[in-house]
């Protein structure tokens, strides 16, 4: 083999397996530790040379641990040592990939992020949400709940008109974030994003609807104007007007008052 690593100063030659145990290597996979087939499937992954440390950080090994562990699996022909890291042997490539897209105890250490979908499905009120965090810590904030979880239809219905009770019904009629107390663990708040297309219709009359539901069951809706444009102080400056207008408002029983009060002395 080609002599091409330095250590210390001196070169040595690239580790590999021995030609027996290469042909024997896919026979073999079933038999390896957990930790192994980790480090295996980090590499089908990756698709590549792989660094010690890289490999380290995919699975959450020390990287001393894991250059021991890949001179072993070099040495019964499950790896090949490369000039910057390590690779796949050919002999049990599909082996590692399969495992990587079919195995739940390999795929745990291997998330893929683009499974995940993000809070709030638009960008836009993933920013009020971000702040509604941190303004309101000890209670719990809720993305994108359909208004029917949040007002109950079959007690409204005495009290709302047949349009009123077809919006509150219908699966997309959705709240962009709701305000839990922490103590009584109702709703305390509601917010809304409202974005350029609010100010025309249907979006309006969505609006003036989802108003009326929520003005009908005692729970203050604040509306916080943002577009793409807005920067952070500004829009702490608009959420701050829009506490203070909920916090002056009528509430049931001053319900609230005691999480509008710590959120707005959070914006002084």
């Amino acid at each position: 083999m080609t002599v091409a690593l330095n250590h210390a100063g001196r070169q040595t030659p690239l580790r590999e397996g021995l030609p027996a145990r290469v042909l024997d290597a896919s026979r073999r996979y079933g038999e390896l530790e957990l930790r192994q087939r980790r480090l295996l499937a980090a590499l089908a992954a990756h698709d590549g040379e792989v660094p010690t440390d890289t490999l380290a950080a995919a699975v959450q090994v020390p990287t001393r641990a894991v250059f021991g562990m890949m001179v072993r699996l070099t040495e019964v022909g499950m790896a090949v040592q490369t000039p910057h890291g390590w690779a796949l042997a050919a002999s049990i490539r599909s082996l590692a990939q399969a495992d990587l897209r079919s195995s739940v105890h390999i795929s745990l250490i291997l998330p893929v992020p683009d499974l995940l979908i993000p809070v709030c499905a638009n960008p836009l009120e993933r920013r009020i949400f971000r702040a509604l965090v941190l303004l309101f810590p000890n209670c719990a904030v809720m993305a994108n709940l359909r208004l029917s979880e949040v007002v109950d239809p079959v007690l409204a219905q005495p009290y709302l008109d047949s349009a009123s009770l077809k919006f509150l019904a219908h699966p997309a009629a959705e709240l962009d974030a709701v305000i839990y107390s922490g103590c009584s663990l109702l709703p305390v708040l509601a917010v809304e994003a409202d974005v350029p297309q609010h100010d025309h219709p249907p979006q309006s009359g969505r609006d003036g609807l989802k108003n009326t539901i929520c003005r009908l069951a005692g729970l203050p809706l604040m509306r916080v104007r943002i577009d793409a444009h807005v920067s952070d102080d500004v829009l702490m400056h608009r959420l701050r007007r829009a506490l203070h207008q909920v916090a002056k408002s009528p509430r049931p029983g001053q319900r609230g008052h005691a999480e509008l009060a710590e959120a707005l002395a959070r914006l002084t």
